[in-house]
């Protein structure tokens, strides 16, 4: 593959009006599936992102000026080097390669928000490879779509809108609101599929519960943000008579990285867009997740260590996505915690919730004796014996307590909610 076939994708020369969707991203999606294409287009973007921050990115020119830059060809070969969260954090406008024409900021849950910039092109991109997703998943033009996700400086709602007028579906933009009246307009406008965040949508799956209603016929929830247990989808759709489809991303990213299939096996993520390696991986494949951004041009990533720890998934798809998958997140690098002398993440503990939303654990220590408490949304269930044979072991041998604690979704205004609370740094 030649290099002007890279440069005509990456540069999406003729993207001007507003929902026109570049001949050059369509080309580059037609081109995804060709083995030949996928095996040296990765190489070429990223030698082509490596010439580009070096001559616009003040943190790039200086932190890679020590690399002979015509010997690189993938990210592994820049050995030690990383983008770390406050790098970005701290200095966002030393990363800007190009005049950002619109921003969004992170959550914040693991330090202050971070600022990130994108350009008309880096949007439009971005509502483009949403609206390619939407359309393999199967979103049609007589879907009504029903966007729950916020409208503010975070970035789903607007990327998510976009994309659907590029698709010509029609949208109700309720944006983030009280569970209540989420649901009123769910039973007003009757949607086809609703965008929405899993603790809102425990909520809402409440209400139907005790509604008298005819429930409108959805055919699926679009979340993230949040893990749902296969348990609690297999509720929600008892009720509702829908799937749910969870999706894993980050504001860094652009919103949603990667997102799952029918078949539930992982997320797909987008070789165009993005270059995933697994760093420092275990016995069983898990690592850190560092990510290279290959397409945007305001503020370009490379090797950004975003701190979740997942793995590849090896295991094939019928879906038709046909692209490389990691697996669900078992939490982040800053969240691993040390209880009763084991290593424990997070995600541990989320597989005793069998019905509900599983927000995160409580550590502290009672008479030398650590004591978890698993928090969950009210009305959750929790069963102790689904953990994990290790964490089973320890509770017999009376190292470690573990209980639940309920929390109402209303307590939390935050877009993300942190996932391990140690008291025990308070003591």
């Amino acid at each position: 593959m030649s290099r002007w076939l890279v440069k005509r994708i990456l540069g999406a020369p003729e993207l001007r009006s507003k929902y026109r969707i570049p001949w050059s991203w369509k080309l580059g999606t037609r081109l995804y599936n060709k083995k030949s294409f996928k095996e040296t287009y990765k190489q070429e973007a990223f030698m082509l992102l490596i010439q580009e921050i070096c001559r616009n990115s003040k943190f790039y020119r200086e932190h890679l000026e020590r690399f002979n830059l015509k010997k690189i060809r993938t990210p592994e070969d820049l050995g030690d080097f990383f983008t770390y969260p406050e790098q970005l954090e701290s200095h966002p406008e030393d990363f800007v390669c190009k005049k950002p024409d619109i921003y969004f900021e992170t959550s914040g849950s693991s330090g202050s928000p971070k600022k990130i910039g994108f350009t008309r092109e880096d949007f439009l991109l971005l509502a483009f490879t949403t609206a390619y997703g939407l359309k393999k998943m199967g979103v049609k033009k007589n879907d009504l779509y029903l966007n729950a996700y916020s409208y503010g400086i975070w970035v789903p709602g607007l990327i998510i809108q976009n994309a659907l007028e590029m698709l010509s579906v029609p949208v109700i933009p309720v944006s983030h609101q009280k569970p209540e009246v989420i649901f009123e307009k769910i039973i007003d406008y009757k949607p086809t599929i609703v965008g929405i965040l899993p603790s809102s949508l425990i909520a809402i799956t409440k209400l139907a519960e005790k509604c008298k209603k005819e429930l409108p016929k959805i055919r699926w929830f679009q979340t993230g943000a949040q893990h749902i247990p296969r348990e609690t989808k297999e509720w929600i759709k008892t009720v509702w008579g829908a799937k749910t489809i969870n999706g894993y991303g980050a504001t860094e990213f652009g919103g949603t990285f990667a997102v799952e299939c029918n078949e539930g096996k992982g997320y797909h993520f987008n070789d165009l867009l993005f270059w995933v390696e697994i760093l420092n991986p275990d016995q069983n494949g898990y690592g850190e997740l560092v990510v290279t951004t290959l397409a945007f041009q305001c503020m370009p990533l490379i090797r950004y260590r975003i701190g979740d720890i997942t793995r590849f998934v090896d295991d094939s798809c019928d879906c038709s996505f046909g692209a490389a998958k990691i697996d669900y997140i078992l939490g982040r690098k800053d969240n691993m915690f040390k209880a009763a002398g084991n290593n424990f993440y997070p995600k541990y503990f989320s597989k005793a919730v069998v019905e509900g939303v599983f927000l995160g654990v409580e550590i502290d220590t009672k008479e030398s004796i650590d004591r978890i408490k698993i928090r969950i949304v009210e009305g959750s269930k929790v069963d102790l014996k689904r953990l994990d044979t290790f964490i089973l072991d320890t509770i017999e041998k009376d190292e470690l307590i573990v209980e639940t604690k309920s929390e109402s979704p209303d307590s939390h205004t935050g877009r993300k909610i942190p996932e391990v609370i140690d008291l025990r740094s308070r003591d």
